[in-house]
């Protein structure tokens, strides 16, 4: 399906390139400033206030997050953990699937995840201000195109993020058991070398 407005070559100067790959290789860095207190405030890792936010809107299995932040199992396992230190998120196995474990946010967990959603807010209200609420959202599409490249497997990411966010709430008030730990996939070697 083609975008609005697309054509069927696109043609951009080196500069014109080089201009979109600073926007997008160093936008990440504003975002830090609206997780910073947070992540500062309870010893969180680099994602750990995104694995907030993607666990209220139902990414509950750490596999998703991996796939989500393209990072490795071990890294994603070590973030979980100081989410749980935290007290931020519960870990329990899963009903259908003993293998996995499944997320979800604690009491102070919410309380958190409101903080980064209205900090993030701000931040992103106020460097946009200038735009319209179209062009603003037609920047979203397009870095989410950039993210997810337009493949067969691209349709399906965007229906189950959808459907994701569709039974955050009900999934939510799910979980008030007592926090598994999260198991480590690095070896025994891996660990002592860590360490």
């Amino acid at each position: 399906m083609k975008k609005r407005g697309r054509v069927d070559s696109l043609q951009l100067s080196w500069d014109e390139i080089g201009f979109v790959c600073e926007g997008l290789s160093l936008s990440s860095r504003p975002l830090s400033i609206a997780t910073k207190r947070i992540t500062e405030e309870y010893s969180l890792g680099p994602r750990g206030a995104w694995m907030v936010l993607l666990v209220n809107e139902g990414e509950v299995f750490p596999m998703h997050l991996t796939r989500i932040f393209q990072v490795g199992r071990s890294l994603i396992t070590a973030e979980l953990n100081r989410l749980a230190e935290a007290k931020l998120i519960t870990c329990r196995q899963h009903d259908a699937d003993g293998r996995r474990f499944e997320l979800a946010l604690t009491a102070l967990g919410r309380k958190v995840c409101a903080q980064v959603k209205e900090e993030t807010a701000k931040l992103v209200l106020e460097r946009l201000k200038s735009y319209t609420r179209e062009d603003v959202l037609l920047c979203a599409r397009m870095l989410r195109d950039f993210r997810l490249p337009d493949t067969a497997d691209a349709p399906a990411e965007y229906e189950r993020a959808r459907l994701r966010q569709m039974s955050s709430e009900s999934k939510q008030a799910q979980s008030t058991s007592k926090p598994a730990p999260l198991k480590s996939t690095r070896t025994k070697r891996a660990r002592k070398v860590a360490t």
